[in-house]
């Protein structure tokens, strides 16, 4: 007696996918790579392959997908430039009119690309007789804030009027930006193409991310992403970023006094810190960067008094929150330098420390740090058992060294309990870790 057994989603999918091949002139990889997409929607593992550009092998399942919208979640590529997320919906719009679905893809990219209408106001005061501003005003009134709208710009123009991200929270304008309106809409989109950097913020967020859990990622150019994610990890604190912080904070409480012993406390630790790197200049470095250990065992002391004086600053101005709701996101700024200055001093420090002093810049130091354990950082992004993950490029395999380098550079050979298929779509063959 024979059981009937209802297929399942992927099994569909894959009839759907065999039979479109078997109508339409593809590359053969393109074929093999669709199905092993299949295979990571069910699976929910890591697969690394290395393509050449065309992103058929990939859209195709997932446009398949979406016909089923009750298992399907959506999905979401990250590419690394916005040429591919224009060239990748252009594909979908095609691929979809031959598949017959209709699915609404939503681009996202960072704010440096959108219109600021702040920023633009206050250009034009300056600037009343440029035609080409004129013209943006015009065209923003029909909601044309992507950059892309303005082709010729220049790159002057540009970046005076587009969104920058600083003092967003106090704009006028940040309930009617369309910028942080179409971001808002991140969260709930099904089909998003984004950015690397976009990538790697919403997923070191536990909680509140941009994007919500797909049904499979794609991370397309993935060669990039490695130094994408050692970016997110590195900062730099300069004595003009403490001095900001500090008198923005003084003249929202009305208080300047308050800051004053701050502020000459940050300006006494980067004279210090300015005359060690010049002086181990002029010994026999040559080099206006110094390593960590030599200004940290010199200036340990120092260091700890700048700590001090923050600290005591953070604590006076807890006062004055409850009645300044604006100051809560500036503690938590002040705080976080001060981790980075408590972390610099601690036995047991999170970060690399570099110091640099660049002389033709009015005595400008800064000190720039990155995370230690970059690779366990890096796997804990891609954890995440809930959905497949794909990691495509033409460039992956280096010295043809089985996909191993790029896998190390990521840290998913740290990743438990899950299985990363290398697919050799160039040469055909496949193989298991």
């Amino acid at each position: 007696m024979s059981i009937w057994k209802e297929e399942s989603f992927e099994d569909k999918i894959y009839d759907e996918v065999e039979s479109f091949f078997d109508k339409n002139i593809y590359n053969e990889n393109d074929e093999t790579l669709a199905f092993d997409i299949i295979d990571s929607l069910r699976d929910k593992n890591i697969l690394v392959v290395e393509k050449d550009d065309n992103n058929y092998g990939y859209l195709i399942p997932l446009l398949y997908a979406s016909k089923d919208k009750d298992n399907f979640k959506g999905f979401l590529i990250s590419t690394a430039s916005l040429n591919l997320q224009e060239q990748l919906k252009t594909e979908i719009e095609k691929l979809s009119i031959l598949i017959g679905v209709d699915i609404p893809v939503t681009i996202a990219k960072g704010h440096v690309n959108y219109v600021c209408m702040k920023r633009l106001e206050k250009y034009l005061r300056s600037h009343q007789e440029n035609v080409t501003l004129k013209d943006i005003s015009e065209k923003i009134e029909n909601e044309m804030i992507d950059k892309k709208d303005y082709p010729n710009i220049s790159k002057e123009i540009w970046t005076n009027i587009n969104v920058n991200g600083e003092n967003c929270r106090k704009c006028l304008y940040n309930r009617e930006c369309k910028y942080y309106l179409n971001r808002k809409s991140w969260s709930n989109a099904k089909y998003v193409l984004c950015t690397h950097d976009l990538l790697v913020s919403s997923l070191k967020r536990k909680d509140d991310k941009m994007f919500k859990d797909p049904s499979l990622l794609v991370v397309d150019e993935a060669s990039s992403l490695e130094e994408k994610i050692k970016i997110s990890y590195q900062g730099s604190i300069t004595k003009k970023m403490l001095e900001s912080l500090i008198n923005e904070i003084s003249y929202i409480i009305g208080n300047k006094e308050l800051g004053d012993d701050v502020i000459n406390s940050i300006n006494n630790f980067y004279q210090k810190l300015a005359n060690v790197i010049k002086n181990e200049y002029e010994n026999n470095r040559k080099d206006y960067k110094t390593d960590s250990e030599v200004i940290i065992d010199t200036l340990k002391d120092d260091i700890l008094v700048l700590f001090n004086s923050l600290s005591n600053f953070s604590k006076s101005i807890k006062l004055y929150q409850s009645t300044y709701s604006e100051l809560i996101y500036l503690i938590r700024k002040l705080k976080s330098y001060n981790n980075v200055l408590y972390d610099m001093i601690g036995k047991r420090s999170k970060h690399r420390y570099s110091f640099y002093f660049q002389p033709n810049s009015k005595g400008l130091v800064s000190i720039k740090y990155e995370r230690k354990d970059i690779l366990e950082l890096s796997s804990f992004l891609f954890e995440n058992k809930k959905y497949g993950k794909v990691f495509t490029d033409s460039n992956i395999i280096v010295d043809n060294d089985d996909y191993k380098h790029f896998i190390e550079s990521l840290g998913l050979d740290k990743i438990d309990d899950i299985e990363i298929v290398k697919e050799y779509s160039l040469g055909g063959s496949k193989i298991k870790k």
